[in-house]
C-alpha cells in the first residue's frame, strides 16, 4: 500500500463544498492500493461545521490537525470583544466581513491562511522525516496550502501534485490592492507550477488557462480533474428521506413549490437577478405568495436585511443555516427546483461549481443564472434546466413561472441524467484518475 500525504485545509469535522473533493479522494483512493495522510486544520478554525462527514473518512487513514494563527482567529478575537460578524452554520454580515477582506489583502500573503500552512508544513515535514510517504498532494484555496508545498518539494523531493480548485490569480477573490501584491501572487504561482510534478485543475478550460499563462511549461503537467458526485451519498439520502417520511406520516404541512440553494452563498451577484425576477413573478401571480418559496440552505454573506427588504418577498423568502451533507441531499430532491448562481463573468467562463453534478444528478430542474462557460453549457448539455444570463430578470422569472404553474397542474418536472454523464461524474472515476496521476509520478524519485 502507497501512502499520499494530502494538505488540506478543508476537511472534516469542517462542512461545505470545499471539503467533498479531499473527502472523497482520500475514501476512493484507498481500494485503489493509497492510503492517505491528512494535513489539515482544527475543528474550531471555520464558521460551518459537518461532523457527519468524520464517518467517511477510513480507519486506515491519518488525519494530523496543525493549528496556526489565520484572519478566522482574528475574526474570532473580534467578536469577543463584541463586534458581530458572523453567526455559526449561519450568516456573516456582508459590510464588515468584506472590510475585514480588503484588510488581509494588505497584510496577508498569500491569504488569510498562512498561518495554518506554516503550521501545517512543519507538521508535514515531521510526518515524512517518519517515513511511509510516497506523494504529496496540497489543494486550493488556501492558495496558501500551495506555499507549503513548494518547501515540502524542494526539501524533501517527494512527487508533487498542485490541485487548483479554482484559479490562483484571477479567482473570484482576486483582488491584489497594488501592483507590487499582484506581482507577488504571479510570481509565487509560476513558482509553484513550475516545481509541482503536476497541476490538476477542475475544468478544461481553467487547463486551457494555465497551458496558456505557462507557455514555457510542459502541456502535460496540467491535467483536467473534475469534481463529481458519490452515489452513495445520494442512497444514503434516500434512506434518511425515507425515515423522515415514516416519521412525518400524516403530516404532510404545507404544500409548496420550493426553488432551492444548497450552499454557501458568497460572491455571488447573481443573486440580485434572482430575487428581482422573484419580485416579478409576485407581480404577474400573486398567488405565488402562499404557493412559492425561495430557500438558501448555507451560510450567507452576500444579503444583508436591508437587501431582504428592499425586494418585498417577505415570507416567500427563507435563509436557513447549513445542513449536513446527506440531509442537503434530502433537500435537494424534496425541492421542486434548484438554483445555481454565478459568480458573473471571467469566473463563470471557467469554472463548474462543485454542486453542480449533485444538482444535475439529483433529479430537480435546474434554473443556472450564469454567463457563458462550462457550468451553463453543463446544464443546458444535460437538458437540466434553464440558463439564463446575470441580469436577466425577466428570464429568469419566465422560467420560475412556467415550472411553478406546471407544478400546479400536477405535472412530473423530474429530470433524468444520462446514463454515460452518470458514470463519468461518478468520485469514485475521479479517484482513479487521481491514482493514475500519482502512480505515474513515481518513478520520477528514483532518476
Amino acid at each position: 500500500m502507497r501512502r499520499v500525504l494530502f494538505l488540506a485545509y478543508f476537511f472534516p469535522p469542517l462542512g461545505g463544498g470545499g471539503c467533498q473533493r479531499t473527502l472523497k479522494l482520500v475514501r476512493y483512493l484507498e481500494p485503489l492500493g493509497w492510503s492517505s495522510a491528512v494535513v489539515t486544520t482544527r475543528d474550531r478554525d471555520y464558521w460551518i461545521l459537518d461532523p457527519s462527514l468524520l464517518s467517511e473518512v477510513p480507519a486506515e487513514a491519518e488525519v494530523i490537525r496543525a493549528g496556526g494563527f489565520t484572519a478566522l482567529n482574528a475574526l474570532r478575537i473580534l467578536m469577543r470583544a463584541g463586534v458581530s460578524i458572523e453567526e455559526p452554520q449561519g450568516a456573516r454580515r456582508p459590510a464588515p466581513f468584506r472590510a475585514l477582506r480588503a484588510l488581509q489583502r494588505w497584510t496577508l500573503f498569500p491569504d488569510g491562511y498562512r498561518g495554518w500552512a506554516d503550521a501545517a508544513r512543519r507538521a508535514a515535514g515531521t510526518r515524512i522525516r517518519a517515513g511511509g510517504i510516497d506523494a504529496l498532494w496540497t489543494t486550493s484555496s488556501p492558495e496558501s496550502a500551495h506555499v507549503a508545498g513548494l518547501s515540502l518539494k524542494r526539501k524533501h523531493g517527494l512527487p508533487w501534485v498542485a490541485d487548483f480548485r479554482d484559479p490562483w490569480v484571477g479567482r473570484v477573490t482576486y483582488r491584489p490592492p497594488t501592483r507590487w501584491h499582484d506581482g507577488r501572487h504571479r510570481a509565487m504561482e509560476r513558482r509553484v507550477v513550475q516545481e509541482a510534478d503536476r497541476v490538476t485543475l477542475v475544468s478544461e478550460a481553467m487547463v486551457e488557462l494555465y497551458r496558456e499563462r505557462y507557455r514555457d511549461v510542459s502541456p502535460s503537467r496540467f491535467v483536467f480533474l473534475p469534481n463529481g458526485f458519490d452515489s452513495d451519498d445520494w442512497r444514503r439520502a434516500a434512506r434518511v428521506a425515507q425515515e423522515e417520511d415514516r416519521i412525518a406520516h400524516g403530516s404532510p404541512g404545507a404544500r409548496r413549490f420550493v426553488l432551492l440553494h444548497a450552499g454557501q452563498l458568497a460572491h455571488r451577484p447573481t443573486v440580485r437577478t434572482l430575487l428581482g425576477a422573484a419580485r416579478r413573478v409576485l407581480e404577474a401571480d400573486p398567488a405565488a405568495r402562499e404557493d412559492l418559496r425561495i430557500r438558501f440552505v448555507g451560510g450567507n454573506e452576500d444579503l444583508s436585511s436591508r437587501e431582504r427588504e428592499r425586494y418585498g418577498l417577505g415570507a416567500v423568502l427563507e435563509l436557513h443555516p447549513s445542513q449536513p451533507h446527506v440531509e442537503a441531499l434530502v433537500s435537494m430532491r424534496r425541492a421542486g427546483a434548484l438554483l445555481l448562481l454565478g459568480h458573473g463573468g471571467e469566473a463563470d467562463s471557467l469554472l463548474y461549481t462543485g454542486k453542480i453534478y449533485e444538482y444535475l444528478s439529483s433529479g430537480r430542474p435546474v434554473l443556472g443564472i450564469l454567463d457563458p462557460g462550462p457550468g451553463a453549457a453543463l446544464i443546458r448539455s444535460s437538458r437540466a434546466g434553464a440558463v439564463v444570463a446575470p441580469g436577466d430578470e425577466q428570464g429568469a422569472a419566465q422560467a420560475i413561472l412556467g415550472w411553478l404553474q406546471a407544478w400546479r397542474g400536477g405535472a412530473d418536472l423530474s429530470t433524468h441524467l444520462a446514463e454515460e454523464a452518470s458514470a463519468a461524474w461518478e468520485r469514485s472515476k475521479t479517484a482513479a484518475a487521481a491514482a493514475k496521476i500519482l502512480s505515474e509520478m513515481l518513478p520520477t524519485r528514483t532518476r
